[in-house]
C-alpha cells in the first residue's frame, strides 16, 4: 500500500513537469549539499517549461546519481521559481550492493541578481526498490549553481513571440463568443419583438371582431324595436 502510494505520487510530479514557466537560464552547474551527501549537480533547460537536473552525490559507504525532469513556475519577478518534476537514481551502498529507485523533487531557487549564481532548496523522497532496509528516504538539500549559458536573445523574442501569438488567439476567441452573445441577444429580442407585434396584432383582431358583433347585435336589436312599433302602430 505504502509503496503504491509513493508510485502515484511519483506520476503526478513527473506529469507536472508539462506546464508552467521557465527559468531565465539554459545551463548551471555547481556543488549539492544533501544531509550526508556530498556531490555536484547540472541543470540543463530542455524546453521553455521544462529542465533536466543530474545529481551525483555521495559518502564514505554510498554513491548515487540521479536524473530529474523539473517544471519552473514564477513566484516573484524572473528570478524566483518554484519548480517540482520527478525521476529516478541508480547507485550503490556498502555491503547492500546496486540500489535503483524513483525520485520526486519540490523546491524553490533564486537567481541572484547581477551574478551569475542560483541558490536553490528542495526536499527530494525517494523510493528504492532494492534496499530493504531503507525503501523509503526523505532528504533536503540545498545547491549552489554557477549560470553557464543563460537564456539567447533569439530564444527571448521567440518565446515573446509565443506569448504574443497566445494572447492574440485569446483575444480573438474571446471577441468571437462576445459576438455569438451579441447576435444571440438581437435574435432573442428581434423575437421578442415579433412575439408582441403579433400580440398586438391579434389583440386588435379580436377588439374588431367584438366591435362588429356589438354593432350587428346593435342593428338587430334596433330593427326588432321597429318592427314591434310597426306592428303595435297597426293595432292602434
Amino acid at each position: 500500500m505504502r509503496n503504491s502510494r509513493w508510485i502515484f505520487f511519483f506520476v503526478v510530479a513527473l506529469l507536472s513537469s508539462y506546464a508552467g514557466q521557465a527559468q531565465k537560464y539554459s545551463t548551471a552547474a555547481g556543488l549539492r549539499v544533501d544531509g550526508s551527501l556530498l556531490g555536484i549537480t547540472v541543470k540543463q533547460r530542455v524546453f521553455r517549461t521544462n529542465a533536466l537536473e543530474g545529481m551525483i552525490t555521495g559518502n564514505d559507504i554510498e554513491t548515487r546519481g540521479t536524473l530529474l525532469l523539473e517544471n519552473h513556475y514564477p513566484l516573484a519577478g524572473k528570478g524566483l521559481n518554484f519548480y517540482i518534476g520527478g525521476g529516478g537514481h541508480i547507485g550503490g551502498v556498502d555491503e547492500v550492493g546496486p540500489v535503483v529507485g524513483l525520485d520526486a523533487i519540490m523546491g524553490a531557487e533564486l537567481k541572484i541578481p547581477l551574478l551569475r549564481l542560483v541558490v536553490s532548496a528542495d526536499v527530494k523522497p525517494a523510493y528504492n526498490f532494492a534496499y530493504e532496509e531503507k525503501p523509503m528516504e526523505y532528504s533536503t538539500a540545498i545547491s549552489v549553481r554557477y549560470v553557464l549559458g543563460k537564456e539567447g536573445k533569439s530564444q527571448r523574442k521567440k518565446a515573446k513571440a509565443r506569448r504574443q501569438n497566445r494572447r492574440e488567439k485569446e483575444k480573438t476567441k474571446s471577441t468571437k463568443i462576445k459576438e455569438k452573445e451579441k447576435q444571440k441577444r438581437e435574435k432573442l429580442k428581434e423575437k421578442e419583438k415579433t412575439k408582441r407585434v403579433k400580440y398586438k396584432e391579434k389583440t386588435k383582431r379580436l377588439k374588431e371582431k367584438n366591435k362588429a358583433k356589438r354593432q350587428k347585435q346593435k342593428e338587430k336589436k334596433t330593427f326588432r324595436d321597429w318592427k314591434l312599433f310597426q306592428i303595435f302602430r297597426k293595432d292602434d
